[in-house]
C-alpha cells in the first residue's frame, strides 16, 4: 500500500526527536512472581496484566492460567475462570486445584453437575483435601441437601479439627434442618476458632433472629458491625432485627448505611421504600422504587407497589402505567389488574375496568378452582398489603468486598467504548505514558513507519484522548504550516494538520485538511479513516446542541411549535461513505470495521454492528474495545451468553468495567 511511504516522505520535514522504547526478553518468572504479588495485595486486574504478559511468553506454562483464573474467580468473571482452568487442566491433566476451583466456578454459575464431578475428580486425585469437602458441601447446602452438606463438613473436620468455616456452614446446614441446639453449638465453634470474623457472628446473629432471640441477635449483628463496620450485609441483617422489634427509625438508619455503603443495592432501596411507604412518606418511597426499577427493569413488585403508592397520591395515571408494566412483565399478575381495574374505575374508563376484573376472575378462577369463594379471593389479591412485606433474603451485598482491586463493585456509566482515532503520540512523561500505552494499537504500515522514521514521530490508533497541551499542539501545527510552505502542498503534511486538528476537537478545520490531503493524494486511508470520524464527531456534537438549546428554550416557555420538535438524530452518511471507501482501499484495518459498527450501533441498527465488530475481531484479535462494545450490543438484544463471553475476553484484555457488567448480567 502507498499511505505509509507517502507518510515517510513527507514527515521528514519534522524536527522532533523521540526515543523509541527498547524491549528484552520477557521473563515468565518474573511476571508470574509480580502476578501472584498481585493477587495477594487483591490487585486482580493488575494480576491479570501480569499473568497475560507471562502466558505470552510460556503459552504452556499452567500456573499462569491458573493464577489468572483465580483472579477472574475473584472479579465475578465465572465464566472466564472456568476457560483458565480448563486451559490449565489441558496442560497439566493431574493438577488437582484447578479441577477444585473450577467446581467453585460452575457452582457460583448453577452448573451444580459439572461442579460435582470437579470435586469428585479432585478428590479422586487428593482424597485427604478438606478444601474440596467443604466445597462440595457448599454447592449440596445451594441444593437444599442439608443432611449431604453436614457429611462432607464432618468429612473435612475429620481431616482437620479446627477449620471454622466448617463449623460455620454446618451450623446453618443443621438450622436448616432445624437441629437448632446443634446448630447454635457449630456456630459457637466457628466464632471460638476464628473469633475475628465478622461473617461467623452475623450468621449466628442470623439464626438467634429466626429463632426469635431479638436482644441476642442484635448483640451478635453489633458485635459483627465493631469487626467490620463497612460491610452492608450486616447492617441490613440489623435493620430487619430492628424492624421485628417494632423500631422503624432504628431500621430505617441501617438501610440508609446500606444504600450509602452500597447504593446499587435493590433489595435494600426496595424494603426502605415499603417502610417509607408504611410511614405514608409517599414521595420518598416513589424515589426509592424507582431506583430499584433503575438498577432492575423487571422487578415486577417495584412497578406494583409504585403503583400502590402512586395510587395513595391520587395520581392514578401514573398509577395505571406502573399496573400495565407489572402485568406486562407477568401477565398472570392478579393483583396488578384488580389494583388497575380500580385506577381505571377512577380514570373513568369504565370499560378497562371491567375488562381488568373480569381478566382477574378468570386467572383466580384458573388458579383456585370455581368452588372458592370467588369474592373473598378476589378482596385478597386487591389487598396491596398481601405484597406489603420486608424481604429477608441476602441481596446482591459486596459483603465489605469494595476493596482495592475489586472493580466490579465500582459504579461506573454503561456506554460503548468511543470511535479510534489514529493520532500523533507526542511525547509523554514516563509517568503519564504508561497510562495510555495501554490503550495504543498499531498496523503494519504505522508501526513500519514509526520503527523507520528517522525523527522519533510515532503515530498510534487509539480510543483515548491524547492528553497533548494546546500549547505543544499549536506549536506543531506551525511546524506543519512551514513545513507546507517550504516543500509546497504536500498531502502528507495536510493529513498531519488535519490529526492534530482533531485531537484539539477542532473538527471543521481538521476535516478540511483532511479534504486537501485527499485531494492531493486519495490512496490515503488513515485520511478516509479520521475524517469520517472527525465528520462523525462534529455531527453528534452539533446534534447534541441542538437538543439542549431545544431544551432550554423550551424551559423559559418562549418556543412555537416548531421549536418543540426535536432535532432529527444524523444519519451519518458520510461518515459512512468515508468509512467504506477505507475498507475498499485498506480492508484489513481492524478499525475501520470498529468505527463503522459504532455508527451502525449509533443508528439502532444492531445486527450490522455485530457484524462489523466481529470482523475487527477476526482482523484484530487483541483489540478489548470490539469485545466489550459487541458485549453491550449483545446484551442490549438479550444474548446475555455470548454477551458475557465477550465480557470476560474484554476484562481480560484491560477492560475493567466489564467485570462490573458482569456482575449485574452474567450472575
Amino acid at each position: 500500500m502507498n499511505t505509509s511511504l507517502t507518510l515517510f516522505r513527507i514527515l521528514t520535514f519534522f524536527i522532533l526527536l523521540y526515543s523509541l522504547p527498547a524491549f528484552s526478553q520477557v521473563n515468565y518468572d518474573h511476571f508470574l512472581f509480580n502476578g501472584q504479588m498481585d493477587l495477594q495485595k487483591e490487585n486482580y486486574t493488575a494480576a491479570i496484566k501480569k499473568f497475560n504478559v507471562a502466558i505470552y511468553s510460556k503459552p504452556d506454562g499452567f500456573q499462569a492460567y491458573f493464577l489468572r483464573g483465580i483472579a477472574k474467580f475473584s472479579l465475578g468473571d465465572f465464566k472466564g475462570a472456568i476457560n483458565d482452568f480448563n486451559k490449565t487442566i489441558s496442560i497439566h491433566p493431574l493438577y488437582v486445584r484447578a479441577y477444585h476451583y473450577r467446581g467453585i466456578s460452575h457452582d457460583r454459575l448453577y452448573n451444580y453437575s459439572h461442579a460435582f464431578s470437579d470435586y469428585n475428580k479432585s478428590l479422586e486425585l487428593d482424597p485427604f483435601n478438606p478444601d474440596v469437602f467443604i466445597a462440595r458441601g457448599d454447592t449440596k447446602m445451594h441444593l437444599h441437601d442439608y443432611q449431604g452438606a453436614i457429611d462432607d463438613y464432618s468429612s473435612a473436620l475429620n481431616l482437620e479439627i479446627n477449620i471454622a468455616a466448617a463449623y460455620l456452614n454446618r451450623g446453618i446446614a443443621a438450622y436448616f434442618l432445624e437441629k437448632h441446639e446443634e446448630a447454635l453449638k457449630d456456630v459457637n465453634m466457628a466464632i471460638i476458632l476464628d473469633y475475628f470474623n465478622e461473617e461467623a457472628w452475623a450468621k449466628r446473629g442470623m439464626i438467634r433472629y429466626e429463632l426469635d432471640s431479638l436482644d441476642e441477635a442484635l448483640e451478635d449483628f453489633d458485635h459483627a458491625i465493631s469487626l467490620d463496620d463497612k460491610n452492608p450485609f450486616i447492617y441490613f441483617q440489623r435493620a430487619l432485627c430492628y424492624f421485628k422489634l417494632g423500631d422503624t427509625i432504628a431500621t430505617l438508619q441501617d438501610y440508609n448505611k446500606v444504600i450509602e455503603l452500597d447504593p446499587d443495592n435493590a433489595l435494600t432501596l426496595y424494603n426502605r421504600a415499603l417502610l417509607k411507604s408504611m410511614t405514608k412518606d409517599y414521595t420518598s418511597a416513589i424515589e426509592d422504587y424507582s431506583l430499584v426499577i433503575d438498577i432492575n427493569p423487571f422487578n415486577v413488585y417495584a412497578y406494583f407497589n409504585r403503583g400502590i403508592v402512586y395510587s395513595e397520591m391520587k395520581k392514578y395515571k401514573f398509577a395505571e402505567e406502573d399496573f400495565s408494566t407489572a402485568i406486562e412483565i407477568f401477565p398472570d399478575f392478579v393483583g396488578a389488574y384488580i389494583n388497575r381495574s380500580m385506577v381505571r374505575e377512577r380514570n373513568r374508563n369504565k370499560r378497562g375496568a371491567m375488562e381488568d376484573h373480569d381478566k382477574a376472575r378468570e386467572i383466580i378462577a384458573m388458579v383456585q378452582g370455581e368452588d372458592q369463594d370467588m369474592e373473598t379471593l378476589y378482596r385478597r389479591y386487591a389487598d396491596s398489603a398481601y405484597f406489603n412485606k420486608i424481604i429477608e433474603l441476602e441481596a446482591d451485598f459486596v459483603s465489605g468486598n469494595m476493596k482495592k482491586g475489586r472493580v466490579q463493585f465500582q459504579r461506573v456509566s454503561i456506554e460503548p467504548k468511543a470511535n479510534f482515532f489514529l493520532v500523533y503520540a507526542f511525547r509523554l512523561p514516563d509517568s503519564v505514558y504508561i497510562k495510555y500505552q495501554k490503550y495504543e494499537y498499531f498496523d503494519e504500515n504505522i508501526s513500519q513507519f514509526n520503527a523507520d522514521n528517522k525523527f522519533g514521530i510515532r503515530m498510534v490508533f487509539t480510543t483515548r484522548e491524547w492528553p497533548v497541551t494546546r500549547d505543544k499542539a499549536l506549536e506543531e501545527l506551525q511546524r506543519i504550516d512551514s513545513a507546507i510552505l517550504i516543500a509546497g502542498d504536500t498531502a502528507g503534511a495536510y493529513f498531519m494538520k488535519g490529526m492534530v486538528n482533531s485531537m484539539l476537537q477542532n473538527y471543521h478545520v481538521a476535516i478540511e485538511s483532511f479534504d486537501e490531503a485527499i485531494e492531493r493524494d486519495p490512496k490515503i486511508s488513515y485520511a478516509y479513516l479520521n475524517r469520517g470520524t472527525a465528520r462523525y464527531e462534529l455531527d453528534e456534537f452539533i446534534y447534541s446542541e441542538r437538543e439542549y438549546s431545544n431544551a432550554i428554550t423550551i424551559s423559559r416557555g418562549s418556543f412555537n411549535k416548531k421549536e418543540q420538535q426535536h432535532a432529527n438524530p444524523p444519519g451519518h452518511e458520510s461518515t459512512l461513505a468515508d468509512f467504506n471507501k477505507v475498507i475498499s482501499l485498506n480492508p484489513g484495518l481492524p478499525f475501520v470495521y470498529y468505527n463503522r459498527a459504532n455508527v451502525k450501533l449509533r443508528l439502532k441498527e444492531f445486527h450490522r454492528a455485530i457484524d462489523d465488530y466481529s470482523m475487527a475481531i477476526k482482523i484484530e484479535p487483541e483489540m478489548a474495545e470490539a469485545y466489550y462494545n459487541r458485549a453491550l450490543t449483545l446484551l442490549y438484544l438479550k444474548e446475555n451468553k455470548l454477551a458475557c463471553e465477550d465480557l470476560s475476553k474484554a476484562g481480560e484484555l484491560g477492560i475493567t468495567e466489564s467485570y462490573n457488567i458482569i456482575k449485574r448480567y452474567c450472575r
